[in-house]
């Protein structure tokens, strides 16, 4: 489940912008806040239902976007070759590496 909160929430970071004000604070409160259905439901003056059928169709939105656009991926894939980069020790590409993280 933990890893599971970690995507969404990687996903929230990368296209959370996507979804609405209302989704995007629903599954904040719910994802990072670690706030209860009930506990969102009552804030937001709706019922328990309502946020769980929000929190699913904004996950099916999340996990569409990246199906689609796999930035998610690639930045995980490019962070993985940096650091092998970085691993190498090598002044010279420890300052490329650096310049194309700032880019990022």
């Amino acid at each position: 489940m933990l890893e599971n909160n970690d995507w969404i929430n990687d996903l929230l970071a990368w296209y959370g912008s996507l979804l609405t004000v209302n989704q995007l604070d629903i599954m904040k409160s719910y994802y990072q806040a670690d706030l209860s259905l009930s506990e969102i439901a009552k804030n937001n003056k709706v019922s328990r239902s309502a946020i769980h059928e929000t929190i699913k169709r904004s996950e099916e939105l999340l996990y569409n976007y990246e199906e689609k656009l796999k930035v998610v991926k690639k930045f995980k894939e490019r962070s993985e070759q940096y650091q092998k980069l970085k691993s190498l020790k090598i002044k010279t590409v420890d300052d490329i590496v650096k310049k194309l993280e700032k880019i990022e």
